[in-house]
């Protein structure tokens, strides 16, 4: 990132002592900063809408709004709370500059100014104002270029099902019909049968919830939960997936927890049937 620009960075001096704001906004002029000023805390508070400044120069003690109550107000309002603010003091004791820390000051200079500590004190608080902007500004592009990134990913990912959709519809299964046609043995129907249940089930609204990072069934378990919705026994499913009882058990349990169920008296299966609804595979 470039060095401050000072000729567009501008700093606002609050300070009741006329004296003082001439002699600071002496030095930080001749440096190329842009200088305006007030003598008292509200004037600054309704200049600071009006104005965004780069920076503050706050004097503490001021007649009615001191510059703590000041510095507090602006830390408090969203739309200045970023503004780095340095309290001019001619009270250097430790507690007076602990409580400009806990007010929100970034940092304090002591009155009389030296001209090389102000200076020192001002470019570093504005070059750390200007990294945090730039921070904030590359973070805000690339959380917006990842969502475009997203947005796209989205629509690649619908346009790959609505074309997988598609063939099961319109090839895949006319193909498992004719097929069926041609099969005499019980056992060659039973597993045509389960092809053309699991690809019903890739196409129904049911397995898409179940699919979704909501859920975030695995296969296995997707597998399951649609053979468990059709009313099939554990001894079944085992049969068909090739799996043990055990492991059955296992993969029910995960499903519950997953979906939510920790109520033992909710039945799975009658759960997965209401999440059930008939797709209108037409509009494909």
């Amino acid at each position: 990132m470039n060095k401050t620009n000072k000729t567009k960075d501008t700093i606002l001096i609050v300070d009741d002592n006329p004296k003082n704001i001439q002699v600071a906004a002496s030095i930080l002029s001749t440096q190329g900063y842009q200088i305006s000023f007030d003598e008292d805390g509200k004037s600054a508070l309704q200049h600071t809408k009006a104005v965004k400044f780069d920076l503050i120069l706050m004097d503490i003690m001021m007649p009615g709004m001191d510059g703590y109550e000041a510095c507090i107000r602006l830390k408090n309002d969203p739309e200045t709370k970023d503004i780095p603010l340095i309290f001019l003091t001619a009270k250097a004791d430790p507690e007076s500059i602990i409580r400009g820390f806990e007010a929100g000051g970034v940092d304090y200079i002591t009155k009389p100014f030296n001209e090389a500590e102000l200076l020192a004190r001002v470019d570093t608080h504005i070059e750390l104002k200007q990294y945090r902007d730039h921070l904030e500004r590359l973070v805000q592009e690339r959380t917006e270029a990842i969502k475009v990134m997203m947005q796209i990913r989205e629509e690649i990912s619908v346009g790959i099902q609505k074309k997988i959709t598609a063939n099961i519809i319109h090839l895949v299964l006319p193909m498992l019909e004719k097929l069926g046609e041609t099969l005499t043995k019980p056992n060659q129907k039973e597993c045509l049968s389960i092809i053309e249940s699991g690809l019903t089930e890739i196409l129904s609204d049911f397995s898409q919830k179940l699919s979704s990072p909501g859920f975030n069934l695995t296969p296995t378990e997707m597998k399951i939960a649609g053979l468990i919705k059709e009313g099939r026994s554990g001894k079944q499913i085992s049969a068909l997936l090739g799996i043990s009882e055990n492991t059955l058990i296992f993969h029910r349990s995960n499903i519950r927890k997953k979906l939510g169920l920790t109520n033992l008296k909710t039945g799975l299966k009658a759960f997965l049937k209401s999440m059930n609804r008939t797709d209108d595979l037409s509009a494909i």
